[in-house]
């Protein structure tokens, strides 16, 4: 098994947690008089999600704004186009062409668990088809998009007229995420391969946000193979240019902000945690006990 391709998909769905108690992990960064919450955010969710935690809660009514990477329930087009370029083979290519017989047999075995017929697949970009059916599988353990943190809030804003701040567009984010042709036969073949263990693994990294066991998620990126060597084009790309991206806008935000944010741009040293502290950000995590 190749672990760092197997677990791509679902890590980058999850990895934040706390020490301080059994409940997901909100920061605050402070410079001045600017203050930023940071939210580590899960994209698909179960209704066990909610209610947050009154911190959170309370953190949100406090600021003047939500930042979002992007406002995913507001897809136009223009940006589904965006997709369906990123996502399309050229025009008289297949996925055949790409991947083997084999695998194309096992591809239409798992899709059948899916309830799909496989021919949906077939002219899809390999390293789409593999984030699509990680998907639709976390979707048929119950985990839905409607629910990740993300919408949620997004939702909340627009019941307060909260301002919504954007951090990138939606075909920055397809940009980021087309960086995995580098590695697209490799990354499919292991998620067909690992299609049966990956249940497991995901609901291992939601009890470990769920419960606050930093330590337990922080060991499986360290031991992930994908974060010490072969990938560094694809870590670049999702996540380290982007989280330099981000910090110009967060720095320049005023008040005090809500960052809700997948949860793995905020740790390591190319971290948003990280790296606002040496701009001179004081950072704490918020005690729910205390706030």
């Amino acid at each position: 098994m190749k672990p760092w391709i197997s677990r791509l998909g679902s890590l980058l769905l999850i990895f934040s947690s706390s020490q301080i108690a059994a409940e997901p992990s909100l920061w605050l960064a402070t410079k001045g008089h600017q203050q930023l919450y940071l939210f580590g955010s899960i994209h698909l969710g179960t209704e066990d999600f909610y209610p947050l935690p009154a911190p959170f809660t309370e953190a949100y009514q406090q600021s003047q704004r939500l930042v979002i990477e992007t406002n995913v329930s507001n897809i136009s087009s223009q940006d589904q186009q965006v997709l369906s370029a990123a996502s399309q083979l050229p025009a008289g290519k297949s996925l055949s062409d790409y991947i083997s017989p084999q695998y194309m047999t096992l591809l239409a075995k798992r899709s059948q668990e899916l309830g799909l017929s496989s021919h949906i697949f077939d002219n899809m970009q390999p390293w789409y088809v593999a984030v699509v059916l990680s998907q639709l599988q976390m979707q048929t353990l119950g985990y839905q998009p409607e629910l990740g943190l993300d919408l949620h809030f997004i939702k909340q804003a627009a019941h307060s007229n909260t301002p919504v701040y954007e951090l990138e567009s939606f075909a920055d984010q397809i940009e980021a995420l087309s960086s995995l042709s580098s590695i697209q036969v490799p990354l499919l073949e292991q998620t067909l391969d690992d299609f049966d263990q990956v249940p497991d693994l995901f609901k291992q990294l939601v009890s470990h946000w769920n419960n606050g066991e930093n330590n337990k998620l922080l060991n499986l990126l360290n031991d992930d193979p994908m974060f010490q060597q072969g990938a560094e084009q694809v870590l670049e790309k999702l996540l380290y240019q982007r989280n330099r991206n981000w910090m110009k806008q967060l720095t320049q935000l005023e008040n005090t902000s809500f960052v809700v944010v997948g949860a793995m741009h905020l740790y390591g040293e190319q971290g948003l945690l990280d790296s606002l502290k040496k701009l001179g950000y004081a950072i704490r995590e918020v005690d729910p006990l205390t706030n």
